[in-house]
């Protein structure tokens, strides 16, 4: 598999760092996770938005889903025709999108999208197997494990500790954690420090711990030693263009 960066601050967008977003790539099967602000046109770099397989979003706060809304109109209105995209949401999220996009004549939700909430079974997207776990956050919000050809990736969407984060994680590859802090410093509780995402990595036996959703005013070094204190596995910060094989 691999993994493109497309966005990776938390909260809110900065000059060339988009907020949360990522593609996934395992042969000819591309996913994208997560839209957050500004990342439908660092998608359009790496490829034509109609030719994604599918769209995950994990929840949704503006950070995490702002750009399902240009892909929408994308879709609807630009120069490409294909079936609805399937876009898998947590609990609740196909009615916000739907009320959102309804221009005063109903909602063309479904003539774009085929969404749908996955329960415990596995979700097969091409050549790649999503299993999907509940996050420790204030709104339903969806954490992921992707399986291909004995490869994983694990995802861990915004969470406190009090996910099952590790066990979904377990024996992956890479975790792909958010650190939205650092130090002792922990304002949000649905959140984790750098450090923490450390303690879930070592907790889950990964090999690679990416850390990202950090907040705009931080030093990514200074996340990456903390984490790295925690976790004596290859420890990086994601960043918008980074490319990693899993």
């Amino acid at each position: 598999m691999e993994l493109w960066v497309l966005g990776s601050n938390g909260t809110y967008p900065t000059a060339g760092r988009p907020t949360a977003g990522y593609l996934l790539s395992h042969a000819g099967t591309r996913v994208w996770i997560d839209a957050g602000s500004g990342t439908f046109d660092g998608l359009s770099r790496l490829m034509d938005p109609a030719d994604v397989d599918a769209l995950i979003i994990s929840h949704m706060h503006v950070d995490h889903c702002a750009d399902v809304f240009p892909l929408y109109h994308y879709l609807r209105f630009g120069p490409s025709v294909r079936p609805p995209l399937p876009l898998i949401v947590p609990e609740g999220a196909v009615d916000r999108i739907a009320a959102f996009v309804d221009s005063g004549g109903g909602s063309h939700l479904h003539d774009v999208f085929d969404p749908t909430t996955p329960a415990s079974e596995p979700v097969e997207i091409g050549s790649m197997t999503f299993r999907f776990g509940v996050a420790d956050h204030p709104l339903p919000t969806l954490q992921m494990r992707v399986d291909a050809q004995g490869r994983a990736l694990a995802y861990s969407a915004d969470t406190g500790r009090g996910s099952n984060l590790a066990a979904l994680a377990g024996g992956a590859n890479t975790l792909l954690a958010e650190a939205s802090f650092q130090g002792l410093d922990k304002p949000a509780p649905h959140h984790l420090t750098a450090a923490e995402a450390g303690v879930i990595a070592r907790e889950a036996g990964v090999e690679r711990l990416i850390l990202t959703h950090l907040m705009p005013t931080l030093d990514p070094q200074q996340s990456i030693a903390e984490a790295a204190a925690e976790f004596h596995g290859d420890v990086m910060a994601a960043a918008p263009g980074l490319e990693v094989l899993i």
